[in-house]
């Protein structure tokens, strides 16, 4: 099958573990000749930047095609257009399954344009990463007209789109909200981990390795969390409880410190000769982290390193958020308020002081966390394909 996925949007950096890496080079590797056209913009040390429009094959075999955003003279107007020239494209590589990943702009009437006009069997899907939090929308009368806007391109293109995804369950249900997508028309799928990066056949190996390196015995309970670490993140609040425990609890933390939260991480754990911290780390070399831990805490905002946790297959808890319970598969983790030290300390001792803990590793051991592979969210992309088949 040929799949071409087109990002009027998004700047896009070649390699990088975002979704629109994962799926085209997973979709490759079940087989299909896959194609990315996207912007000539990507990150750089920390901004977004303008490179050359180009055509190329990356080493997965997936090719990229980046194109240049049309220019309407504003830059509100730019993008809220976001319009890629893609139709020739489509043209020239008459796919079978175009996946838009965007809820806006002008370009996915070239998409309508090409199934109209070429291929009636095309089918086409869209996905969704906004949400009420992340919404970078312009605010006020202007914000109002470009929702109107947005959700008169929708109105127009959902009759010819077969599925619209948002990568949570609340992303599904701000699509639904924000751009007024019939609910018979949504549906979630979820973000996860690099199988290769994964690497779960050696996840024992990887386990005893780490743990030897900073000093855990066989038996320490080994809490790991990080990430960027903010106040939102309440990663403080999860060290003083773990200094305060003590026992063989041992907790270790990767991540870059926000500047402005310094001062109040270095007070959490100082003195506490039960708390690591290991400073930033890649996020493919995340994994072997995970595999040493035998509890994974998350107590504050949202990150896809949720559900990469629980593609690690080692029991997590999550600070509860409305609309993630896709990450509980037969009881992998729990989803709570960990707002608190009373809250984060009732979990963690619960935890001991009864059967939770391995009835949560035997769910997260189990086949259920599979979802969580790229490998596995690649053929869940395509089921409306298969279907239509």
């Amino acid at each position: 099958m040929k799949i071409v996925h087109i990002a009027p949007k998004a700047p896009y950096n070649n390699y990088w573990g975002y979704q629109d890496n994962l799926l085209p080079k997973y979709q490759r590797k079940l087989g299909h000749d896959v194609t990315m056209i996207v912007t000539n913009t990507m990150h750089k040390d920390g901004k977004i930047i303008e490179t050359e429009c180009s055509d190329y094959v990356l080493n997965d075999g997936v090719r990229v095609i980046r194109l240049k955003v049309r220019d309407y003279g504003n830059p509100v107007l730019t993008n809220q257009m976001a319009k890629l020239p893609v139709y020739k494209y489509l043209e020239e590589l008459r796919p079978d399954f175009i996946f838009y990943h965007s809820l806006h702009g002008l370009t996915i009437f070239d998409a309508i344009k090409y199934k109209k006009k070429i291929n009636r069997e095309c089918v086409i899907v869209q996905d969704n990463h906004m949400d009420y939090n992340n919404n970078n929308a312009p605010t006020g009368m202007k914000g109002q007209l470009c929702r109107c806007f947005q959700r008169w391109i929708n109105r127009k293109s959902v009759p010819y789109v077969s599925k619209v995804y948002g990568v949570t369950p609340w992303r599904k249900t701000f699509a639904e909200d924000y751009y007024r997508i019939p609910k018979t028309k949504t549906d979630v799928l979820i973000m996860g981990a690099d199988d290769e990066y994964l690497d779960l056949e050696h996840r024992d190996l990887y386990r005893k390795e780490i743990r030897e390196r900073y000093g855990f015995a066989d038996d320490d309970f080994v809490i790991v969390t990080g990430g960027r670490i903010d106040k939102a993140k309440n990663i403080d609040t999860l060290i003083k409880v773990c200094a305060r425990l003590r026992n063989n609890i041992k907790l270790l933390v990767f991540g870059s410190v926000s500047p402005d939260f310094k001062m109040e991480f270095d007070k959490a754990q100082s003195g506490a000769d039960n708390i690591i911290y290991i400073g930033w780390i890649d996020a493919n070399k995340v994994y072997p982290y995970f595999f040493a831990a035998d509890l994974i805490v998350f107590p504050g905002g949202h990150s896809v390193m949720w559900e990469q946790a629980c593609a690690s297959k080692t029991p997590c808890v999550f600070n509860y958020w409305d609309g993630m319970e896709h990450l509980n598969n037969g009881g992998n983790c729990i989803c709570t308020s960990l707002k608190t030290e009373e809250e984060i300390s009732n979990v963690i001792q619960e935890l001991f002081q009864t059967d939770a803990y391995e009835k949560m590793k035997e769910a997260a051991l189990s086949e259920k966390t599979d979802i969580f592979r790229y490998s596995e969210i690649a053929k869940k992309s395509l089921e409306c394909a298969t279907i239509r088949k």
